[in-house]
């Protein structure tokens, strides 16, 4: 397993490490393709939307709002998946993933959000929450019937999330805590607002929040979900009364997952037909199937949206 920087230097590898992988995979950058941009954003279109992310819910602590919230950033990946989730769910990927987490909220309070609810998490609880159906009707070969057909796809997702969900309750169990928002309330306190405190902790205790990749032999640190959980919860408790110094998130890498790359790729900013890197020199927005990624592939295009 590869180790993990300090985490008083954590941010400055993070940007080294994907710095390093975009010069090997000669992906370029267009910065008058990124000044264009930004100067094309209204002001009135970005200031309404920079509120971070309230629940439609009044919380009976804010122990139980970090954990709703550190628990959505857990599931926050399947970006893979996002067509086979639309087409399970009838809704975004990300919207099928927060009205599960609310779902699984509401219903009890020894709910899959606590520790021994994660460590019995399965396919069928996940399947029930979201509303998910794991087979499809099709008609018979030879007989005037509908059967129902074990739909693999959903079964692969829906096994996926109950995996990482029972992976951490492990972890939680572990370190003695009865939910991952217990946990995340004692990681803040110990940070003091160090946002890189904040997520080294989070890497280090739990794997889902592990986003290190090894590329051409050498490590490239992303922390995408720990870096989103830092920065939704700056933004959702800054100026509130909490027993917590919010992160202080000005000036952290930003978090990458498949939706950034696309939208540099879209504007422009980023240029990949020179690339080593052959399935990203062939990429194409306009071709779906130029866009199903090896996990290095997928690596390189993230480290260059960080970079």
């Amino acid at each position: 397993m590869t180790g993990l920087p300090p985490a008083e230097s954590l941010f400055a590898a993070i940007r080294e490490s994907c710095a390093a992988c975009t010069a090997r995979s000669s992906i370029s950058i267009d910065g008058q393709a990124i000044d264009t941009f930004i100067s094309g954003i209204k002001q009135e279109d970005w200031t309404p939307s920079n509120h971070g992310l309230r629940m439609p819910l009044a919380f009976e602590s804010v122990e139980d709002e970090l954990n709703v919230l550190a628990t959505l950033a857990l599931l926050n990946f399947l970006s893979g998946y996002r067509y086979v989730l639309h087409r399970m769910a009838r809704s975004r990927r990300y919207s099928t993933i927060l009205s599960t987490v609310l779902a699984a909220y509401l219903s009890s309070p020894d709910s899959l959000l606590s520790t021994t609810g994660m460590i019995g998490a399965s396919a069928a609880q996940l399947a029930s929450l979201a509303r998910i159906s794991t087979h499809t009707e099709r008609q018979h070969e030879s007989l005037p019937v509908t059967v129902g057909v074990k739909d693999d796809e959903a079964l692969e997702v829906l096994e996926l999330l109950a995996g990482v969900l029972q992976q951490t309750g492990a972890a939680l169990r572990a370190a003695g805590h009865e939910s991952l928002g217990a946990w995340v309330h004692e990681s803040l306190v110990a940070a003091e607002g160090n946002a890189g405190a904040f997520v080294h902790d989070l890497a280090s205790t739990f794997p889902a929040f592990r986003d290190v990749h090894v590329v051409d032999g050498e490590p490239v640190y992303l922390f995408k979900k720990a870096l989103w959980l830092a920065t939704v919860v700056s933004l959702r408790f800054k100026g509130e009364n909490v027993s917590f110094q919010v992160p202080a998130v000005v000036g952290t890498p930003v978090f990458a997952d498949n939706v950034l790359p696309t939208l540099l790729v879209h504007r422009g900013i980023l240029s990949l037909s020179s690339s080593t890197d052959p399935a990203l020199a062939a990429l194409s927005l306009a071709k779906p199937d130029t866009l199903l990624l090896s996990s290095d592939s997928a690596t390189r295009l993230r480290a260059a949206a960080v970079t």
